[in-house]
C-alpha cells in the first residue's frame, strides 16, 4: 500500500463515531433494562407479598370485630329467644372469605416471587454482558480506532507528493 486512501480514513472516522454512539446507547438501554428488572423483582418479591400480608391482618381484625359483634348480638337475647343476627352472620362470612382469599393470594404471591426471582436472575447475566460491552469492549474498540486513524493520518501526511 503506497498511498493511504483519504476516503477510507473518513470511513474509519464515521465508524469511530458510530461505535461511540452505539456504546452510549447500549449503556443507556442496559441501565434502563437493569432498572426495570430490579423494579419487577422488587415488586413481586417484596411489595406483593407485603401487600397481601397487610390485607390479611386487616381481614383478621375485621373478622374478629364481626365475631365480637355477632357474639354481643347473640348474648343480648333473652333466655329462650333466638336473635337472628342475620347481618352479623353475613359480616362474619364475608370476613372469613376475605381471610381465605388473602391466604390464597399470599401463597400465590410466594410462588410468583420465586418464579420472578429466577427469571430476573436469568436476565441479570445478559444485562451485565450488555453493560460490559457498552462500558468496556466498545470504548476499547473506539480507542483502537482512534489510534489507527491517527497512524493513517500521519502516514498520509508523510507520503511523497505527486505520486
Amino acid at each position: 500500500m503506497s498511498e493511504a486512501d483519504v476516503h477510507s480514513i473518513e470511513s474509519l472516522g464515521d465508524l469511530h463515531r458510530a461505535v461511540d454512539h452505539l456504546s452510549e446507547k447500549l449503556m443507556l438501554q442496559g441501565y434502563q433494562l437493569r432498572s426495570v428488572v430490579n423494579n419487577a423483582e422488587q415488586h413481586f418479591t417484596q411489595h406483593c407479598p407485603s401487600y397481601w400480608r397487610g390485607q390479611l391482618r386487616q381481614a383478621e381484625q375485621r373478622l374478629s370485630e364481626a365475631l365480637d359483634s355477632l357474639s354481643r348480638k347473640q348474648s343480648t337475647s333473652r333466655s329462650g329467644e333466638s336473635v337472628p343476627a342475620t347481618e352479623e352472620k353475613k359480616q362474619v362470612a364475608r370476613w372469613k372469605a376475605r381471610v381465605r382469599l388473602c391466604h390464597e393470594r399470599i401463597d400465590r404471591a410466594r410462588t410468583i416471587a420465586v418464579e420472578m426471582e429466577q427469571n430476573c436472575d436469568k436476565m441479570k447475566g445478559p444485562i451485565a454482558d450488555l453493560l460490559e460491552l457498552a462500558e468496556v469492549t466498545l470504548p476499547r474498540a473506539s480507542t483502537r480506532l482512534t489510534h489507527l486513524i491517527e497512524r493513517l493520518q500521519a502516514y498520509q501526511e508523510n507520503r511523497p507528493m505527486g505520486g
